[in-house]
């Protein structure tokens, strides 16, 4: 396992284009730890109104959720969700896994 600055864990989601990778973060509202198996650029399911804000103001990433990793609950869903970008624990691409720094 590769211990990367969370810039770099940055640049690695975004060069993930379109293929499957999983990324552990905590999450905003309940500070829970959630790990999401999923990728970027996915446009199914858009319906074209978009998002009342822009992702990039609040430092998210839009990844689609695969639903293969359930949550707290036990429960999967699939669907695109919203990734805190300061919070990355864990990266996993591209056949490495990636930890984050200030996480480490």
């Amino acid at each position: 396992m590769l211990t990367v600055s969370n810039g770099v864990a940055r640049s690695i989601l975004k060069a993930t284009n379109g293929q499957l990778f999983s990324v552990t973060f905590t999450k905003r509202t309940t500070g829970e730890e959630r790990k999401i198996v999923g990728r970027t650029g996915v446009r199914k399911g858009v319906t074209g109104t978009g998002l009342r804000y822009n992702p990039a103001n609040h430092d998210l990433l839009t990844i689609w959720d695969n639903g293969k990793v359930p949550n707290a609950q036990g429960e999967k869903s699939e669907g695109h969700k919203s990734v805190p970008m300061n919070d990355i624990k864990e990266v996993r691409a591209g056949g490495a896994k990636f930890r984050i720094a200030s996480h480490s």
